[in-house]
């Protein structure tokens, strides 16, 4: 155990998963986790009799945010977007480690006025970390996260680059998919339905192409990959601009083909295909009975209101990540494949995204906690080493399959 004291900010889904695995490795000499709203005051006194200390806060308030940071050295961020910059800018000036995961710049960002205000501020956080010798490891979960620690470890292996196709994606197992969708919510539905209607880029013969929203799910667009090891196919559309992946992993100009992709049961794509034709996505007001009502909001409301979009006691979700690189290593052909699956666990009651979201940013806490990963200032996934994280996974049945070919 260290002489170190974390600090997990959010006690959602994703934070009852970090302080799960916190509790259960012992890495740290203290642990505080901090969040407001009367559900999680009803559970504070659980957390005390584990040994936590538990903190009522509105992450809006920044003085008392500023003061609980400083009293820790090192902070699990898992608060709602909005608060991740302004919790690394005050975790960099009191020189506190960090490990968030969500990113500080949307990589779907498509207005430039914004990105460039956004790049200059993290740019100015970075400078602060590296001055106060901390470090802020941001977009470090399942998918960001995992997904491009295994992706730098595959492109590294080529010398040439034709094509980069990385996936990730929770879904249910067979047994659980009983409604029309055969899906349900292992994350904010609202969240989900915003991600299926966002523009996308991906890179083919060199050029970088633009997929509209209103054709993220046409036929032209998706693709059917068959997973040998679930033994069943998979419906994959595009989920990320790959002119901004191709920026944050060095491969821009280098890499032929690009795409970067979510993964759900044949005859998803079809039904959203139709329902964003249809409006049902757009956030934009339509008026009903002299109410303004947003479609987007309107199905978040209709999904989340029904027992069947939810996953009932003992029954799993699917965390799925592939990244798949091919090209060359000194004239030979070469093909990558990084594989995870995971699934829910029923005797913790942990679903996979809180397995691999929870325990990833725990992993790394540690981590940085006992000196094993030393890069300072901010961070991305891709400077993560996969052999510092592919034990500590695997010591929680968190299994990386590699092929080379």
């Amino acid at each position: 155990m260290s002489d170190k004291r974390l600090l997990i900010l959010g006690m959602g889904l994703q934070g009852k998963g970090a302080l799960h695995d916190v509790l259960g490795h012992r890495v740290f000499s203290g642990v505080t986790v901090a969040d407001c709203g009367p559900r999680y005051e009803a559970e504070m006194p659980g957390y005390a009799a584990r040994g936590v200390r538990a903190v009522s806060l509105d992450a809006n308030d920044t003085e008392n945010l500023r003061a609980l940071i400083a009293e820790h050295d090192v902070v699990i961020e898992l608060l709602p977007v909005e608060f991740a910059m302004k919790v690394g800018r005050l975790a960099a000036e009191a020189g506190v480690h960090l490990v968030s995961s969500m990113y500080y710049i949307g990589q779907s960002m498509t207005d430039p006025a914004i990105f460039r205000r956004m790049k200059a501020e993290m740019e100015a956080i970075d400078a602060e970390a590296r001055r106060k010798d901390c470090t802020l490891l941001i977009a470090f979960g399942m998918d960001p996260g995992l997904d491009l620690m295994l992706g730098a470890d595959a492109l590294g292996r080529l010398d040439e680059i034709d094509h980069f196709y990385s996936y990730g994606a929770g879904f249910p197992e067979e047994a659980a998919c009983d409604n029309a969708l055969s899906y349900k919510f292992s994350w904010s539905p609202r969240s989900t339905l915003v991600s299926y209607y966002r523009a996308t880029k991906k890179i083919v013969d060199g050029q970088v192409v633009e997929v509209p929203a209103e054709k993220l799910y046409a036929p032209e667009n998706t693709h059917i990959l068959h997973d040998e090891t679930l033994d069943c196919d998979l419906e994959c559309y595009a989920a990320g601009n790959c002119q901004n992946f191709a920026e944050m992993f060095g491969i821009s100009g280098k890499v032929r083909n690009m795409n970067r992709f979510s993964a759900r049961r044949p005859g998803h794509c079809a039904f959203w295909d139709v329902m964003i034709k249809c409006g049902f996505l757009r956030e934009e007001p339509v008026m009903v009975k002299g109410a303004a009502v947003s479609p987007l909001d309107f199905c978040t409301a209709l999904l989340t209101a029904q027992e069947q979009f939810w996953y009932r006691e003992h029954e799993r979700d699917i965390g799925y990540i592939r990244v798949e690189a091919s090209g060359s290593r000194q004239g030979r052909s070469v093909r990558v494949i990084h594989t995870i699956i995971d699934y829910a666990d029923p005797a913790t009651g942990l679903t996979s995204m809180q397995r691999l979201v929870g325990f990833t940013v725990s992993i790394a806490a540690g981590l940085i906690a006992r000196g094993a990963f030393k890069e300072r200032g901010v961070v991305l996934p891709m400077a993560m080493p996969l052999d510092l994280m592919q034990g500590e996974l695997a010591r929680r049945n968190i299994t990386i399959v590699t092929r080379v070919e």
